[in-house]
């Protein structure tokens, strides 16, 4: 099966050899996946770090934020998980920072942003998003083409040489069907569900992973979809939905701002809806704004406005005020200048 994936070193979405040296000479090795990681940040670092590991090299798996409960059956038994909120002592305990779905120190640290890149180890970058960052990166592998940062990661440990192993199956398993909701989405392409088919003869286990992903809510994260879900408005003749998770919310389910991870897929349910605008504080005093649509509106440059980026049918950015409603209306105002396409069908 894997002849058949695609190997080509000539290729533009094969890993350079100056990527794979940088990555087989260095000895300890941090990864790392943006703010608050999703299924794709996560299980690509955790891929990697295991591939590493198997040679010889002292991996660590950082985050800074916090993770989807959902995602605790990838990190169980795994001890080099750390939280990494900080930034500053990494040049004296690693030699090399790997950045997965993630362009940019700061996409982990926001406050680290402006900072001289020698404040940071020297980094390689692998994502699957436009690459806008810095390029202060000693190498990178960017396809902005890719399903999920997973793929990448996928190619490089094949590039490595190193064995698809059950927890490397299941942490780049998880990814896919993160970023593509279980192969449901555009970016299930050819080459991603070729990936997946390996996987899968390698043992990996879709209805096993989904039940984690999909089926193993907290009561906590139920009441708080209850509250989120009333707040839906339409806009715009009833193409546009915002939903919004305030802090006394979470306060009042008892739950934590990783728990409104996903929420932002259900407006799209509604008929006649083309975009979906989800707000929710994001624990640091700002407002993380998700963008979702459906193919043919892209809202990657109503993102870009704002300072955010992503894929055309999803999308973020980080609004400054720490009241979701605030940064609602100045999106609403904002869209006054979006055109959207004409329905089409």
């Amino acid at each position: 099966m894997t002849s058949q994936l695609s190997n080509n070193p000539e290729s533009p979405t094969w890993p350079t050899e100056k990527l794979l040296t940088i990555l087989k000479e260095a000895k300890r090795v941090l990864i790392i996946g943006h703010q608050n990681p999703d299924g794709d940040a996560l299980g690509s670092a955790l891929a990697l770090a295991l591939a590493l590991k198997a040679q010889g090299a002292e991996a660590l798996v950082g985050y800074a934020g916090i993770y989807p409960t959902s995602l605790d059956f990838l990190a169980q038994g795994k001890d080099f998980i750390e939280p990494m909120p900080y930034w500053h002592d990494l040049r004296s305990r690693f030699d090399l920072l790997v950045l997965v779905d993630c362009l940019a120190p700061f996409r982990v640290w926001p406050e680290a942003e402006g900072l001289p890149p020698e404040s940071f180890p020297p980094y390689v970058v692998i994502d699957h998003h436009s690459d806008q960052s810095q390029k202060s990166y000693q190498a990178c592998f960017v396809n902005h083409l890719a399903a999920a940062t997973a793929e990448l990661v996928f190619k490089v440990i094949q590039a490595l040489g190193a064995e698809f192993t059950p927890p490397i199956v299941e942490a780049l398993l998880a990814a896919l069907i993160s970023d593509t909701g279980s192969f449901s989405q555009a970016n299930s392409t050819e080459e991603c569900l070729r990936q997946a088919a390996f996987l899968v003869s390698k043992g990996g286990n879709i209805e096993y992973i989904n039940h984690f992903l999909k089926r193993n809510w907290s009561l906590t994260r139920m009441r708080l979809l209850t509250q989120a879900l009333a707040t839906i408005d339409l806009h715009h003749q009833g193409r546009v939905a915002t939903m919004v998770v305030t802090q006394e919310m979470l306060n009042q389910t008892g739950s934590c701002v990783a728990e409104a991870d996903g929420l932002v897929e259900y407006p799209l349910l509604l008929n006649g809806v083309d975009m979906v605008a989800f707000f929710k504080v994001n624990g640091q005093g700002q407002t993380r704004v998700s963008l979702r649509s459906r193919p043919g509106l892209d809202v990657r440059e109503l993102a870009r406005a704002f300072g955010g980026g992503g894929h055309k049918q999803a999308a973020a950015y980080l609004d400054d005020s720490p009241n979701p409603l605030e940064a609602l209306d100045k999106l609403l105002n904002k869209l006054e200048t979006f055109s959207l396409p004409e329905k089409t069908g």
